[in-house]
């Protein structure tokens, strides 16, 4: 059964100081925890455009929900990064298309 995981991932950057003891360097450092959705398209036909639309809706409703109560960036931001990456990570032509054009691309769907 496929299905993706639609999560929001920021971006941290780790500043070195001088004079940091290297017992602290060798400490273990855990990964943040952050809030996923399963998005199944198991039942969906993503060569369709009802499919990849019909998926595109779910993906939006998975970041949405995720990125309620995410701190540290706006709502929107969370849900364009969440969106963003989910549609990449599915891979499929017809689901990036619509997406471009639901964020403001240009871009003719053409459906067979």
């Amino acid at each position: 059964m496929k299905k993706i995981s639609v999560r929001f991932v920021p971006t941290f950057s780790m500043l070195v100081l001088l004079g940091v003891s290297g017992s602290a360097l060798a400490a273990p450092i855990r990964a943040p925890e952050f809030a996923t959705r399963t998005v199944r398209l198991a039942d969906l036909d993503l060569s369709t455009a009802v499919g990849a639309e019909t998926l595109y809706g779910r993906i939006k409703e998975a970041a949405r929900v995720v990125c309620r109560h995410e701190s540290g960036r706006p709502e929107y931001e969370c849900r364009a990064r969440a969106i963003d990456n989910a549609v990449r990570d599915v891979g499929s032509p017809l689901l990036a298309s619509i997406h471009r054009s639901a964020t403001g691309g240009t871009e003719e769907v053409v459906v067979r």
